[in-house]
Formats: structure tokens, C-alpha cells, sequence
């Protein structure tokens, strides 16, 4: 899977069901480029779409080891 493919999919939790946001970016190791995890934007407010600059929208990360399941429209995670 390519990350331009990973990048549209939504990510949602498990045990609630809340959509977390959307993935953005993903770090690795550089060793042996194992990617080690995601990065989730969560949908900015009307006031963070109006202003970016004063309000920025913080990146969530979530760990390769907390995802359930990739399907094609959506990332389930597990987070504690």
C-alpha cells in the first residue's frame, strides 16, 4: 500500500467509534525503515479553517502496534 492511498483514509477507535481524523504523516526507523507510526490530523473547527496560523491543528500520533485493521476506507486503531 502506498502512502498517497494510506493518506485518505480515516481513522476511527475501536471502542468508541469516534473518528479520530484523518492520516497526514508517518515517521520510521532509519535502520531498517520499519515504519514505527502514524501521524493523525484530527477535522479543524470553523475557527482553525478560518485562521490556520493562529490556531494550529495538533497531529496525533498513533503506533503501528494499536492498529486493528486497514480496510479500504477506513484505519481502526486501539488506542489506550
Amino acid at each position: 500500500m502506498r502512502f498517497s492511498e494510506l493518506s485518505s483514509k480515516q481513522v476511527v477507535e475501536i471502542k468508541t467509534g469516534k473518528v479520530i481524523g484523518s492520516v497526514c504523516d508517518l515517521s520510521f526507523l532509519e535502520k531498517d525503515f520499519a515504519i514505527r507510526e502514524f501521524y493523525v490530523a484530527p477535522k479543524p473547527n470553523c475557527l482553525k479553517r478560518l485562521f490556520p496560523w493562529l490556531f494550529p491543528n495538533p497531529e496525533i500520533p498513533i503506533r503501528t502496534c494499536d492498529i486493528v485493521s486497514i480496510g479500504e476506507d477506513v484505519v481502526i486503531v486501539q488506542t489506550s
